[in-house]
């Protein structure tokens, strides 16, 4: 099992990817009812192509990229999935439903299936304080979805 201390960086960049992906789950919610879900989808995927090109480019330029079969492999996959949750996104709010609901419920039971991915799959470990942390969340997804 791996150390559970994080650094400032990682701290840092976990707030970061935080505020990002509220920000994309407003521009979701702002367009969805305004576009197809599967064509917000597509403007969605091919609009992600830019920024990782030029980052990779650039990675590319000052030392070189890492490559193997499982990487690219589980980098399609990722792919995959965040293009699937995605068009599901347009799906729930072209429905109607509030970003004030629907983010939280969606995201932190995917925190929560994710986390037990990793203690089954993964064999990653648990304690009081983990077993804890799921009960709040799902205490969190009812009274979001409860108000």
């Amino acid at each position: 099992m791996r150390s559970t201390s994080l650094s400032t960086t990682t701290i840092v960049l976990a707030i970061v990817a935080m505020g990002i992906i509220a920000l994309a789950d407003v521009s979701i919610k702002q367009s969805a009812g305004k576009i197809s879900s599967s064509l917000g989808t597509l403007v969605y995927a091919i609009t992600a192509v830019g920024i990782p090109l030029v980052w990779t480019l650039w990675t590319h330029w000052n030392g070189g990229l890492q490559v193997t079969k499982e990487g690219v492999f589980w980098s399609m996959a990722t792919g995959v999935w965040f293009s699937i949750f995605t068009g599901l996104l347009f799906l729930v709010f072209s429905q109607g439903v509030n970003l004030s609901i629907g983010s939280p419920v969606i995201r932190m039971g995917g925190i929560v299936l994710a986390a037990t991915l990793g203690i089954i799959v993964f064999r990653e470990g648990i304690n009081l304080q983990y077993i804890i942390g799921f009960l709040l969340a799902a205490v969190g997804i009812f009274l979001v979805v409860t108000r």
